[in-house]
């Protein structure tokens, strides 16, 4: 008999399901070295060793051993090496698997090489009486080590932590059994990115997939983020602070990457259908932008001999629109150009006055916000170290346990409450001074960069400067977002402020001129005077 013939030939079969097992001396080395040994002693031919890992999913094991059986088939190999029987089944289907391969051939051979187990179709009664019975116990054992790790999973989340490897933007810290998630800064900064974009309704998701890949954000493996994985990203809960498993949510102790406030704007726009922009090679700047006074209804833009033209779409409240006229692209950018003149300060000398008067009189609100931030942390503080009592208490039975989970569940409430709380006190203690600086630099830089802007560059500043624009007739009227709001109706004033001050000093002088105005913000006149 040579080494051709299938009785001389064997595939090894190696496994390993945990890295526990790994520790235990389990090792997918160990084993192929002890199953080699085992071949080299019964004379047998190597025809291909099967190895899986313990960071398989169910899935590819599967795989694995199917491709093992149609190899064995295929190939005419008569004997499969295992170590154990948990090692090459776990569950009926697969064992029934076995018990056809075995059936077929006479000469086929199942060698359980660490048990002293071989397994044909000619074995006797108690061998194949043993067979079943490891089938069994090995059922048992990945049934029961399944009801464990469920176990495991429940505690952690009860704890705050996610049981399994975190989205992109956050990384798994410290050892086994005290794992915890902390933001990746390496990533993260693109991920906040990605959801501030799409807060806009400016981007598509397909065109978020090719910015997002300019930016650097890529898969934990350096491929490009297909569209569908940055829909689940855009959809995942855990970026404010949740936990979503098994289709529940629940109170997660990881750092935010943004507020709720954002992620639930961003959840409307994913549902959301007909305002949502798409972005085609014919692509009108107001597409999605602009409404009809009269009955509500969104314009529709035409491309006519290379100019677009819109026009309300008779969708409105009334179905037939007694106002459908059509206006030219251009002239409505002429009339949004004159409103960014309206809100721009005069020069770089007002646009500094006023960022100084804001941080001033700021001041006191952003302490206001501090001493609120101080309180609700010591706060949740608190109401984590009760709810850790607790668990304690659980855990070694102090106490019954129907009485410590109602106390973990308030506990839970609490410091969910607490948590939001203080995320939108932080928050607003930085935005409230960073979003006024900015939109009067937005403010003065406006014309500027709408001149030297894409369309979607444009589409962009169009949303941090309007909540809506509306059509009437030929003629445009834009809602202001607040900040754009209080320059609209204090800029006027101010720039002939400084003009005043600027004509009553001597030439060659530093113009100066301050405010009495207790506060400068949005919402609040201020009296800009000089000296």
């Amino acid at each position: 008999m040579t080494n051709n013939q299938p009785k001389n030939k064997a595939v090894l079969y190696c496994r390993v399901s945990s890295k526990e097992q790994e520790e235990a001396g389990y090792s997918l080395p160990s084993q192929e070295k002890l199953l080699k040994e085992y071949a080299d002693r019964k004379g047998f031919d190597i025809a291909k060793i099967f190895l899986i890992a313990e960071s398989a999913s169910g899935a590819k094991q599967r795989k694995v051993f199917s491709e093992m059986i149609k190899f064995t088939e295929k190939n005419k190999v008569a004997n499969i090496l295992c170590e154990k029987v948990d090692r090459l089944t776990r569950n009926l289907k697969d064992a029934l698997a076995v018990n056809d391969w075995l059936e077929e051939k006479p000469e086929r051979q199942v060698h359980f090489v660490k048990t002293n187990l071989v397994i044909h179709k000619g074995a006797k009664s108690d061998e194949k009486f043993r067979w079943d019975i490891e089938i069994v116990l090995a059922k048992k054992y990945i049934a029961n080590l399944s009801e464990e790790i469920r176990k495991g999973q429940k505690e952690k989340i009860a704890q705050g932590w996610l049981p399994t490897k975190p989205p992109l933007g956050y990384k798994t810290v410290g050892e086994k059994g005290r794992r915890t998630q902390v933001i990746d800064e390496t990533v993260a900064p693109r991920i906040r990115q990605m959801f501030e974009w799409y807060a806009t309704s400016n981007y598509t998701l397909s065109r978020l997939e090719s910015e997002l890949y300019k930016i650097g954000l890529r898969t934990r493996s350096g491929k490009k983020l297909g569209i569908s994985r940055i829909h689940l990203l855009l959809s995942e809960p855990f970026y404010y602070g949740k936990i979503r498993w098994n289709n529940d949510i629940y109170q997660g102790k990881q750092e935010p990457l943004i507020s709720k406030d954002t992620f639930n704007g961003v959840q409307n726009i994913l549902k959301r259908k007909m305002k949502n922009p798409h972005f085609t090679k014919h692509n009108s700047l107001f597409k999605a932008k602009i409404n009809c006074e009269h009955c509500g209804g969104m314009l529709t833009w035409e491309l006519q001999k290379g100019h677009f033209y819109g026009h309300c779409n008779n969708h409105g409240e009334y179905r037939a629109c007694p106002k459908k006229t059509y206006i030219r692209e251009e002239k409505v950018e002429e009339q949004l150009i004159g409103f960014f003149e309206t809100i721009a300060p005069k020069n770089n000398a007002v646009l500094e006055v006023i960022e100084d008067i804001i941080r001033q009189e700021n001041a006191q609100i952003i302490l206001e916000r501090e001493t609120q931030i101080t309180r609700l942390s010591g706060l949740l503080a608190s109401i984590r170290k009760q709810k850790d009592k607790y668990f304690e208490a659980k855990i070694n039975e102090k106490a019954p346990l129907e009485f410590c989970e109602r106390k973990i569940a308030e506990c839970v409430e609490e410091e969910s409450s607490l948590e939001s709380a203080l995320v939108l006190a932080s928050d607003k203690s930085d935005e409230y001074q960073q979003l006024r600086l900015v939109i009067h630099e937005l403010a003065y830089k406006s014309k500027e960069i709408y001149e030297k802007a894409t369309i979607d560059e444009k589409r962009l500043l169009f949303t941090q400067i309007f909540t809506n624009i509306v059509q009437d007739g030929l003629r445009i009227k834009p809602n202001y977002t607040l900040a754009a709001e209080y320059l609209a109706t204090n800029m006027p004033k101010l720039n002939r402020d400084y003009e005043r001050a600027k004509s009553h000093t001597t030439k060659g002088k530093e113009v100066v001129f301050a405010t009495s105005s207790p506060v400068l913000c949005v919402g609040q006149d201020s009296n800009l005077r000089s000296p």
